[in-house]
């Protein structure tokens, strides 16, 4: 009976020191905080909408970055992140944008983490979008990936007509040089 007692007492005291460190293991100081990003990808996504009045292009800006937390060099698997979204244009200081205060972070069994958002194209002007990465219950950024987005000044039926006039253009300096090698 007291052999039992006492691996029972045993198995509890290796149980709370397996969660103590997990405990520990998950806090993580802003300063021993470092990132690796893995991937970044920022692109337009057009769908076509067909209406009475035609068809209407919708444009959304998606944004989308894989990357992984260290600590003190060890790798920072399964924490509690959040993320910010801020943006400036140029050299123009930060500033939070609107309805992306709170991006979700997804992790991964490799200890990988994901965010990803997207906006429509007229509420996502050119310019650095920078997703702030904090440990939930922190307020201090610890880490941060820039992911920059540019918007065409041409688009549509525009871009089109500019296209057909340069290879209208090329097509006469071509057919010019021939023209003058005969």
């Amino acid at each position: 009976h007291q052999t039992m007692r006492a691996a029972s007492s045993f198995a509890f005291a290796v149980a709370i020191l397996a969660c103590l460190a997990l405990s520990t293991a998950e806090k993580c100081s802003v300063a021993d905080a470092s990132i690796v990003q893995d991937v970044v990808y920022t692109d337009m996504a057009t769908t076509w909408i067909s209406t009475e009045r035609g068809l209407l292009e919708d444009k959304m800006a998606v944004f989308s970055a894989e990357f992984r937390l260290f600590c003190k060099s060890e790798q920072v698997k399964g924490a509690a992140l959040k993320v910010a979204i801020v943006y400036r244009s140029g050299s123009e200081a930060y500033v939070p944008k609107e309805g992306l205060s709170k991006v979700a972070v997804m992790a991964n069994a490799a200890g990988g983490y994901q965010l990803s958002f997207a906006l429509p194209e007229k509420q996502m002007p050119s310019g650095e979008y920078k997703a702030e990465i904090y440990f939930e219950g922190e307020d201090s950024v610890a880490a941060s990936i820039s992911m920059f987005h540019s918007v065409p000044f041409i688009v549509g039926r525009h871009m089109e007509m500019l296209s057909a006039g340069l290879l209208a253009m090329q097509a006469y300096v071509v057919y010019s040089k021939f023209s003058a090698a005969r």
